[in-house]
């Protein structure tokens, strides 16, 4: 039977990670699925073959080298075979069923890219939905991160126990239908880490597809954060979204969402 949901995960030195998730998208998926774990760790050939027996029913893409997430996310998507498409971080824990995110989508072949709410393991909203990284708001949100001492920062705008449309939506967990992948041949492999779900996002809606958060459906996540506290990925970051506003602007030239509430 063909996969009606295909999940890719990049995984980096983190077989105990992608044991948890895996575990928890099988005990939430009623439907049929395929796992895909695309791996950037450079095992060698005896290593490989450990992991191939270990975890069942698991596909494994063994990446020659470690050229960043969209490389590794994009070999996945490729390989991928379902109607609907998953990219999903390896410390991502799904908490409900996916099954009404595909009844959604099926409803709704406009929209091109969902994402359910996240939260932390005490419950806390994270910040996954969130307008367009434009440079003005990009040093706006630092300085708040800064004078807030806070992680997430939620938007004052947004109703969170709503299904509405968004700018765009972290890259830790997005469901994107096959006419949306097709149409945009996935994430922009130029982009090392950070930015490629911005730019991904985008694409999908320059492409006539609509982007949605969907809170009906919970994954339990929270972001480390590492371009905060290290210096080599807080460059990272900064040449990625130098990257973005370069395709797209560094203060305006995104298309508009189309503003609505399901």
């Amino acid at each position: 039977m063909e996969p009606i949901l295909s999940v890719i995960i990049v995984e980096y030195h983190s077989i105990q990670e992608i044991e948890d998730c895996v575990a928890s998208l099988k005990a939430h998926i009623n439907l049929a699925y395929e796992i895909i774990v695309s791996s950037n760790s450079c095992y060698d050939a005896q290593e490989r073959e450990q992991i191939n027996q270990h975890e069942a029913n698991v596909i494994w893409l063994f990446n020659d080298s470690n050229a960043g997430f969209a490389r590794a996310m994009n070999a996945g998507l490729r390989k991928a075979r379902g109607k609907y498409l998953v990219i999903m971080n390896s410390d991502c824990m799904v908490k409900s069923e996916l099954s009404p995110m595909v009844a959604f989508m099926d409803k709704h072949p406009e929209v091109g890219a969902i994402a359910p709410k996240m939260v932390d393991k005490e419950g806390n909203i994270q910040d996954t939905a969130r307008p367009y990284v434009t440079l003005p708001r990009y040093i706006w949100r630092q300085v708040k991160r800064v004078m807030g001492h806070r992680t997430s920062i939620l938007s004052t705008r947004m109703d969170y126990s709503k299904t509405q449309t968004v700018d765009w939506l972290i890259g830790a967990f997005i469901m994107v239908s096959r006419d949306a992948y097709e149409a945009t041949q996935g994430l922009d492999d130029r982009y090392f880490m950070y930015a490629e779900d911005l730019d991904w996002c985008t694409r999908i809606r320059q492409k006539g597809f609509e982007v949605v958060y969907f809170p009906q459906a919970q994954i339990i996540y929270k972001g480390t954060r590492r371009a905060r506290n290290d210096s080599k990925y807080a460059k990272i970051f900064i040449a990625s979204h130098i990257k973005y506003w370069k395709k797209f602007g560094f203060f305006f030239g995104h298309p508009r969402r189309k503003k609505m509430i399901f």
